[in-house]
Formats: structure tokens, sequence, C-alpha cells
């Protein structure tokens, strides 16, 4: 998908409390930031899920504004169906965020799953991710899959990477437009630990992506 510079760019990111969803929101709005993107708005969900608990934020950025204010980008909040990009940390968040979704989303997934509390307690049945992948696909054809989670394991020895890695995979659908990766690897310089293990993972996510991307 071709985008043009007034497109507002909306993004889906989903996971469990813990995940670092709230920092891959900032990433990317911050590496939007160096890419001199003219308005940037989003929404974060603070203190609001215990460790495990369901969590998302939108991100929405808008690379060139139009001298008309009422045709830009107003509200941190993405319309339902209006998403470009889903980023989800744990595959039966894609579900829950489903009303943001449409024929133009593009769904990058780590397979790694969190059973809730209802699940453990065997009150629900977590679907299986060919079951998830089949409800996507009524949305969109462009479902992508990783685990994520353990590539983090294989390269780093834990999971703290995961969602830099996902970040990569995101990057790979071309859904986040007129950001460069220098940009993401200047804000993972300036604002996390370890940087060199993040860019490291950032570029795992991104290679491995494409493979997928491409296979599909």
């Amino acid at each position: 998908m071709k985008f043009s510079e007034t497109d507002i760019i909306n993004t889906v990111i989903a996971g469990t409390a813990g995940q670092g969803v709230i920092t891959l929101k900032r990433l990317i709005e911050f590496a939007a930031q160096k890419a001199n993107v003219d308005i940037i708005l989003g929404s974060e969900m603070h203190g609001l899920a215990q460790r495990e608990g369901a969590i998302t934020s939108h991100t929405r950025y808008q690379k060139k504004a139009f001298n008309d204010p009422r045709k830009n980008l107003q509200s941190p909040l993405i319309c339902y169906g209006d998403a470009d990009l889903f980023i989800c940390l744990e595959p039966v968040e894609t579900l829950r965020r489903g009303v943001f979704a449409s024929h133009k989303t593009s769904f990058v997934i780590n397979k790694r799953t969190i059973p809730g509390v209802m699940i453990t307690a065997d009150l629900e049945e977590y679907p299986s991710l060919e079951k998830i992948k089949e409800i996507l696909h009524g949305y969109s054809e462009q479902v992508y899959m990783m685990n994520a989670t353990e590539l983090s394991l294989n390269h780093f020895n834990q999971n703290q990477q995961v969602n830099l890695i996902m970040l990569g995979f995101a990057i790979a659908t071309g859904k986040l437009p007129f950001i460069e990766l220098e940009h993401y690897e200047e804000v993972i310089k300036e604002w996390l630990r370890n940087p060199d293990y993040n860019i490291k993972a950032l570029h795992i996510g991104l290679e491995e992506g494409q493979k997928i991307i491409k296979n599909s």
C-alpha cells in the first residue's frame, strides 16, 4: 500500500501488561519525531492491568499537515475499522481489539500465548492459533505470525527483547511509512538500556519478518 504524506497512519498495539506495550508505542512516536513528522498522537493505559492482564495502546501520526486544520489528525484514539497495523504481543489480544480492524489492516502477531485467568481457571478455552488466524482472515489477508518470544530466548537468553523483535516485524509490513530504521536506532540508543541488544533484536525482527511476509 502506498501512503501519501498527508495520510494518517493508525497502529494498534496489544498485549498483556509487562510485555512492553507502552514502550513499543513510545519508540514509534519518538522515532516519528526524529523523522520530522508534523502530528503525532496516541493513547496509553497506565496502571489499569495487573501483570499478564490485557493492555492496549494506539499510536497515530501524520507526516505532513494540511493547511486546513479540519483535515488533520485530531484524536488520539483510532476509529473502529481504521487501523492500518496491529502489533500484537499475545495472540488472543488481537481478537479482543478486532473492532479496529478492516480489510486494510496488517496483523503481526507473536505466537507465544499467555492464557488469561478465565482460561487457567478452566472457565474459558483458549482458541488455537489456526482458529485465531481464520477469524482474522475475515478482516484481511495480511495476517502474519512469528514466535518472537522464542527468538528472544534463543538470541538473548531472556524475553525482554520481544517487543523490539515485534517492532522489526511490524516495520517489514511497510505500514509504518516515513520513519527510517536509523530513527528507531537513535531512539533506542537514547532511551533504552542495553541498546546493542535492542538494536540487534530490531534487526532480527525485521529480517525474520521480511522472510515470513515474502513467503506468505
